[in-house]
């Protein structure tokens, strides 16, 4: 005999073979796990924000798609606001482009390099996508021509770039190859992290019309705002928000939002200038340890591999118990051995460094 209820058997039968993504909070002093930019906005800024926060009616809806921050993401991007969808972080945006993807009486395939963003395959289960998996190559770079291969018949393909676990950035001229052989797949190429890499988007306001230019302000120093978007084509647009729920976002996040990439644009540039300074630091520092590979970086996150692989774990778990949180990939395909630092103040740094022994890469002025 069993107690379960009996309409049980109606969930998805894909969630059984998923997990849920929950983070415990961290209250450590040194958080280098998450990917987040660690600089602090100025009191300044914060005093505009309080001001901005009490002009919100919270008995009134918002703005159902954001018009007045679409237009200063418009302007950004050299593009009509029309062509710009909100969403409850990227993660929202990926959902939404998978759900206008879907075909009644058919399963899509969605075509992913792996390891990337764990949300891209999670949120694609979900909907009963198809996943193909093409794995990176040693370096972390693309492999063209499995990559090739597997878009043969996709719906749709996400690219992170630079790429998270890996901070690796794949071949533009590659990835622009791919979206003009491929024309009948959407390819989504997420910066996310591309404020870190200066000069290498590839986000173009006429690119071709199966190129979706997607990225998020949680990268950036906005992360409590759970804010993304996209820019896309008209018609891909105008499906999207036909699957997106009205007053998605909320009219808090709008106007703290509208504030800081405007009257505060400024201290934003300075945050994310401090911080690639700090990557070379950290890179240097990180090189200087024997038996550590590092790989090359272009965002706010470090990638480097221990010989042996066990190192990794029990080097982790000696700075959690220092206070200083780093991400433990070693359970990954291909990412044995591997811890992935995101960027930190400079005392956070230095918390890091005593525990490696090493601060000689992160006293440079």
């Amino acid at each position: 005999m069993t107690n379960d209820p009996p309409w049980l058997a109606r969930l998805n039968p894909a969630l059984e073979r998923l997990s849920v993504y929950d983070v415990p909070l961290a209250t450590a002093p040194a958080r280098m796990h998450a990917n987040e930019s660690p600089e602090p906005w100025s009191a300044a800024a914060m005093r505009d924000v309080a001001a901005a926060i009490e002009s919100v009616e919270l008995n009134r809806y918002p703005d159902t798609s954001g018009r007045a921050l679409r237009a200063i993401l418009g302007a950004r991007h050299e593009v009509d606001p029309s062509r710009i969808v909100l969403g409850n972080g990227s993660d929202e945006i990926i959902s939404l482009l998978l759900t206008a993807l879907l075909q009644p009486g058919e399963r899509p395939r969605l075509v992913i390099p792996t390891p990337t963003f764990v949300m891209y395959a999670h949120s694609a289960r979900v909907l009963g996508f198809e996943i193909t998996n093409v794995p990176l190559r040693p370096d972390f770079e693309l492999d063209a021509s499995a990559m090739r291969r597997a878009l043969d018949g996709a719906a749709i393909c996400f690219l992170a770039r630079p790429n998270n676990p890996t901070s690796s950035l794949w071949d533009a001229d590659l990835i622009r190859s791919l979206i003009t052989e491929f024309p009948d797949t959407i390819f989504v190429i997420d910066e996310a992290y591309g404020a870190y890499a200066p000069g290498t988007s590839l986000y173009s306001p006429d690119g071709p019309s199966n190129q979706v230019h997607m990225t998020t302000l949680s990268k950036i120093g906005l992360a409590a705002l759970r804010l993304g978007y996209c820019v896309a084509h008209p018609t891909l647009v105008h499906a999207l928000n036909k699957c997106r729920h009205p007053y998605n976002i909320s009219a808090t996040t709008l106007v703290i939002a509208q504030t800081l990439l405007t009257s505060h644009e400024a201290e934003l540039n300075a945050h994310l200038e401090r911080n690639i300074q700090r990557r070379e630091r950290l890179l240097d520092a990180l090189a200087s340890l024997p038996n550590v590979e590092v790989f090359p970086a272009h965002s706010n996150l470090v990638l480097c591999r221990f010989t042996p692989a066990s190192r990794a774990a029990a080097l982790a778990t000696s700075l959690a118990e220092h206070g200083v949180l780093v991400k433990d990939l070693s359970n990954l395909p291909g990412l044995k051995g591997c811890l992935r630092i995101s960027l930190g103040l400079e005392g956070e740094l230095r918390a890091l460094a005593r525990v490696l022994g090493d601060e000689r890469g992160l006293e440079r002025a």
